[in-house]
């Protein structure tokens, strides 16, 4: 659909990613409508763990429509999936914490973000804080309260299937709860460096996540340092049932920052799990970590000019869409 620069912004003298849709789908006004809403949906948001949109608009020269936002230094979770596995559970809890914060603030402006998965957020490390997170790619978020015509018909599902909550699958009533079973399903591949449910095609994907329940994780992964705690965590949020998940994305970043001390208090007693080494990975999970390497996002110098009249392009980070 576009691609990614990373620009610097002339007036503010800043870094900034400029996403620029293709000047030949501009005749597609669906795609062009699911452009506008990420623009509109994320512009709504002020949180330090959001991405944070500068600037939109259309190129006077060609008609492109873009979108200016903050540059964002760092690695996504598919990265640290890929190079850093496994992941401390207490890192794991900060991580996502944060962006249930994010989910928090998006919720509070009826914004659902549909669309929660590793690429979608990037770690930053800051002076004061490692593991500084940003949820990206608003694109195919719902905004509850807009005026806005729907980009879909009733029939079509949006999203990515292996993170799909099971009435997102089946193209039912969406509030934000779908946001936190995608969180779960992000958790559960953190914990045990797998997905709970995936298979050769998006409908075998979605069959499942509808009808199948999870295999626990420390069944899936039993040489991962998964706690029991975190472990009824992610399969509480897995629910099928809405009702049963947590309600809200403030009560489960609560629970789940209240893990590490539960922890604790199971090492005192000692009944913890520790974090096996690096040479001791199962093999099911080497082979994750090689296959995602190969399919890894590769940066490509670029130059274009006039974008938008107060951005100056160097560098083409990625392709969307």
């Amino acid at each position: 659909m576009g691609k990614i620069y990373r620009a610097r912004h002339l007036a503010l003298d800043r870094l900034v990613c400029l996403k620029v849709l293709k000047p030949a789908l501009l005749k597609d006004p669906t795609i062009v409508g699911r452009f506008e809403r990420e623009a509109l949906a994320a512009s709504r948001l002020n949180h330090p763990n959001s991405i944070q949109v500068l600037d939109f608009g259309r190129n006077e020269t060609n008609g492109a429509f873009y979108i200016v936002m903050e540059h964002v230094q760092g690695k996504d979770l598919r990265a640290v999936l890929r190079d850093e596995w496994p992941v401390p559970e207490e890192r794991l809890c900060q991580i996502m914490a944060q962006v249930l914060a994010a989910l928090a603030e998006a919720h509070a402006h009826n914004v659902i973000h549909r669309d929660l998965k590793p690429e979608n957020v990037m770690l930053e490390q800051r002076r004061n804080q490692a593991d500084f997170v940003k949820v990206l790619d608003f694109g195919i978020a719902k905004i509850l309260d807009s005026d806005l015509p729907p980009l879909t018909r009733s029939d079509v599902v949006c999203g990515t299937p292996q993170y799909m909550a099971p009435e997102q699958a089946t193209g039912a009533r969406l509030d934000g709860r779908c946001d936190l079973y995608a969180v779960g399903i992000m958790l559960y591949q953190l914990a045990t460096g797998h997905l709970p449910f995936d298979g050769a095609s998006a409908m075998d994907i979605l069959t499942r996540q509808v009808h199948e329940p999870p295999v626990p994780p420390r069944k899936k992964q039993p040489n991962a340092p998964i706690s029991a705690a975190m472990e009824a965590l992610i399969l509480r949020v897995l629910s099928k049932d809405p009702a049963l998940r947590p309600q809200t994305a403030e009560e489960f970043r609560q629970l789940l920052l209240a893990i590490p001390a539960r922890n604790d208090a199971g090492r005192r007693q000692g009944t913890d799990t520790a974090t096996p080494a690096r040479g001791t990975l199962p093999r099911a999970a080497a082979e994750l970590v090689a296959a995602d390497a190969r399919s890894a996002p590769r940066w490509l110098w670029w130059s274009i000019a006039g974008a938008a009249a107060a951005v100056a392009t160097v560098v083409l980070l990625r392709t969307f869409g």
